[in-house]
């Protein structure tokens, strides 16, 4: 029992001391599995060059709504002087409270007031921006324009009002007539709302 069992230990030894290997065919691994390389290959690649992602980005991106005013205001003027806009915004409020004024109200004491208080805000503006960048602002001189033209209209209606005691509002020589009165004020509208287009558009 012995024996049988060191004869078939140095047989073992003998087979594998000799040499003798396996003598079938060996599988190609590289064929086998040259699909994952090809996958590997197909995966590095980038789908999409930069420029063709930078033009699906611009197609995904909506356009520039740039006739909504709340985008206007909040997006494009969000790095502008914010000081400027905010007075600038101030003097729109007076304009347009003149503009309604205008329209509808034969009120010369309220007339007045707008008109006093435009031009305190246009004189504040004027004198704080005096020197500075916003000083060669197309709507800084606009305000300064407006406030003259409302100071001309209020001084031609209060002198008008003093002029109706001496002379008739028919007279030929009456530089203050109703037709010369409404003029004046059609004029004045015309310029308030011109104004107030050029204000509300600052870039």
């Amino acid at each position: 029992m012995h024996r049988l069992f060191i004869t078939a230990g140095l047989t073992i030894v003998v087979i594998l001391a000799s040499g003798a290997g396996y003598m079938g065919t060996l599988p190609d691994v590289e064929a086998e599995f040259s699909y994952l390389k090809k996958q590997s290959s197909e995966k590095s690649v980038a789908p999409y060059s930069v420029e063709e992602l930078d033009k699906q980005n611009e197609n995904m991106l909506k356009p520039v709504p740039r006739d909504n005013d709340d985008y206007v205001d909040i997006i494009i003027k969000k790095d502008k002087s914010s000081g400027y806009l905010n007075d600038v915004n101030s003097v729109i409020m007076i304009l347009e409270k003149l503009r309604r004024c205008l329209n509808t109200d034969n009120d010369i004491q309220k007339f007045n007031a707008i008109v006093s208080n435009l031009i305190d805000n246009i004189d504040y503006i004027t004198r704080e921006y005096k020197g500075k960048p916003e000083e060669n602002y197309l709507s800084y001189n606009r305000l300064i324009y407006v406030s003259k033209e409302a100071r001309d209209a209020a001084s031609y209606r209060m002198k008008g009002r003093l002029a109706l005691k001496y002379q008739p509002s028919s007279s030929p020589d009456n530089i203050y007539s109703k037709e010369k009165f409404d003029e004046k004020m059609e004029s004045l509208l015309n310029i308030v709302n011109d104004t107030i287009f050029i204000l509300k558009n600052l870039e």
